[in-house]
């Protein structure tokens, strides 16, 4: 493996879950999905067949890929005059999808899924003869990435995002928002999702493969524990509860007004008819299932014209890292943005210096940087373990790297100074 593939797998390791989605497209029927497993090493053969292995794979999760897979394509698949732009992408056979033959597609996840998966599905397109596919690196909480991408689209996109806002902490779901919103105000479009009604549509899956009595007993055992519990566990912004809708729906609802978005939904129940996955189920099992999907919604965004913009610069400086060590003291200074795309930058330097001279206590200047991600706390992470507890301090940071510490718990994690 080489060194720089080596750093993006370490600083995002969830791009191998990606991956095994795509077992979960075999096992739904999907006629690309063993070809791109094949292809990129994942074993689809030996996992899917017998019903022990598709449980062992957890069904109810394949379930819920394919239905919002479909659900999602054919809601997207109305707007043919647009460009789809599909954010964390993944290894999904989307961009194969015969509803899009005739649509330009762009595909967006982090370099180490896109430098993979570009000329393995071009490769296929040209053999099928269907328009080409194009594919970038990009940060969906990193807004000039995102324009890039889409540096050669003439007229109105939709934005698609498929099961990214489970990865993505409260900050992270503002920067996105914020970032679609101007995307769709530039080019004009939407953004259609289910990630929103994710809990949901789990719980409809749950019942449609463990059954009614199953489900009631976990349904049960759930609200045992959330009872016991002795501490909250916090809910995102754009997440809703089926056990708790009223509070979360408007814990949503006033989360999007914030950022300036308007939604409309539409359910799931209006575009799946058939579910692949549940093939083995009894007529009734697959059409209580669909009658289920009444309640669960595909969410459709776009700009609030009223919305009051704030004086903002999307235009990050470029990021760097410098980085120096002696006595066992290192000193790093940042400055930009340390996301996903950026981060594994900071641990190769980081890796480099520690390299030279064992390395007990680090200082990071902190008041050049601008934002910071989950990729880029992960590295902090790493370099505490090395050092030792309470032997990282981060000097300088803004208000908006101090609230991202405070709200993910680093403040008890590193030492954090004016």
């Amino acid at each position: 493996m080489d060194n720089e593939k080596e750093l993006r797998e370490q600083t995002n390791p969830i791009y191998n879950t990606a991956k095994a989605v795509l077992l979960h497209f075999c096992i739904a029927g999907d006629k690309d999905a063993p070809v791109l497993a094949e292809k990129f090493g994942v074993d689809a053969d030996s996992l899917i067949g017998t019903e022990e292995q598709k449980v062992a794979l957890s069904l109810e999760l394949t379930v819920v890929v394919e239905t919002r897979y479909i659900s999602t394509n054919k809601v997207v698949s109305n707007y043919k005059d647009s460009t789809i732009v599909d954010i964390a992408c993944g290894y999904s056979p989307r961009a194969l999808n015969e509803q899009f033959k005739d649509m330009r597609y762009i595909g967006c996840d982090l370099p180490i899924v896109t430098d993979e998966i570009a000329p393995v599905i071009c490769e296929m397109c040209a053999e099928r003869g269907t328009k080409s596919r194009e594919y970038h690196g990009a940060d969906a909480t990193n807004y000039r990435s995102l324009r890039d991408a889409l540096g050669t689209v003439d007229g109105e996109i939709t934005i698609i995002s498929d099961g990214l806002l489970t990865y993505l902490s409260n900050s992270e779901l503002t920067e996105l928002c914020t970032n679609i919103r101007r995307l769709l105000k530039e080019f004009g479009g939407r953004w259609v999702t289910s990630d929103t009604d994710l809990n949901p549509l789990f719980m409809a899956a749950l019942k449609a493969v463990h059954g009614e009595a199953a489900f009631e007993d976990l349904v049960k055992t759930m609200n045992v524990y959330a009872e016991q519990s002795d501490t909250n566990i916090e809910v995102q912004n754009m997440t809703v509860l089926a056990y708790d809708f009223e509070n979360t729906m408007k814990t949503v609802t006033d989360f999007l007004r914030s950022v300036g978005l308007k939604w409309e939904r539409v359910p799931m129940s209006d575009y799946v008819t058939e579910i692949g996955s549940l093939a083995d189920y009894s007529d009734e099992a697959k059409a209580d299932y669909i009658k289920s999907l009444e309640n669960v919604y595909i969410w459709i965004f776009t700009p609030d014209e009223d919305f009051k913009e704030t004086e903002e610069n999307y235009d990050s400086a470029s990021f760097g890292v410098t980085a120096n060590a002696h006595g066992g003291e290192m000193k790093i200074t940042l400055r930009g943005r340390l996301d996903s795309v950026t981060a594994p930058e900071l641990l190769g330097v980081y890796e480099k210096t520690t390299a030279q001279e064992k390395v007990t206590k680090i200082t990071v200047d902190a008041s050049e940087l601008e934002y910071i991600s989950s990729a880029g706390l992960r590295v902090l992470l790493l370099m505490t373990k090395q050092a030792g507890s309470g032997n990282l301090t981060v000097t300088g940071q803004n208000e908006t790297v101090r609230t991202i510490f405070e709200q993910t718990g680093f403040t008890d994690i590193i030492n954090c100074a004016d």
